[in-house]
């Protein structure tokens, strides 16, 4: 028995998490013009990343379905302890890096919907939101780079 088949939600929660970080990271890093200035909008189909609105919807989407899986789980680690999981964060640093940057999207969503915040606590909250998310994404890589190794020292 694979560890997805004791994971709960198994493999569809997992691919469903996997889904909602790509595209909020995806989405996240369209927003600042880069995919425009390196081209990426000029391939065939990749107009729409180049839409700052479009960006911008699939990053509240992608967020709110993060929220909605990672809310479910705690939920059900709250109700049974220790129980394996095979998506998500495993440890306190991905649940602050999640923490930190749940509180900075809902403060810079707040703004966006034309709550007043001085302009430098503004920058300060999208600092922390993207270096939050580099962080996230790092530690993601890191992990899986960990994880790719462990396995093929297993396999020699």
């Amino acid at each position: 028995m694979s560890k997805h088949a004791l994971s709960p939600g198994g493999r569809a929660a997992r691919w469903l998490y996997g889904i909602a970080v790509g595209l909020a990271l995806f989405s996240g890093m369209g927003q600042m013009p880069i995919y425009k200035r390196y081209y990426l909008t000029d391939l065939p189909g990749m107009a729409w990343a180049g839409d700052f609105i479009i960006l911008s919807d699939l990053h509240y989407l992608a967020a709110a379905l993060l929220l909605g899986l990672l809310a479910w789980r705690l939920a059900l680690d709250i109700r049974a302890a220790g129980g394996l999981w095979s998506w998500g964060p495993r440890g306190w640093w991905g649940w602050t890096l999640l923490g930190l940057l749940a509180a900075s999207g809902g403060a810079k969503a707040l703004y966006n919907y034309g709550v007043f915040i001085p302009p430098t606590l503004f920058m300060l909250i999208t600092f922390i939101h993207m270096g939050s998310a580099m962080a996230f994404m790092f530690s993601g890589l890191v992990s899986l780079l960990m994880k790719r190794k462990q396995a093929l020292r297993g396999l020699a």
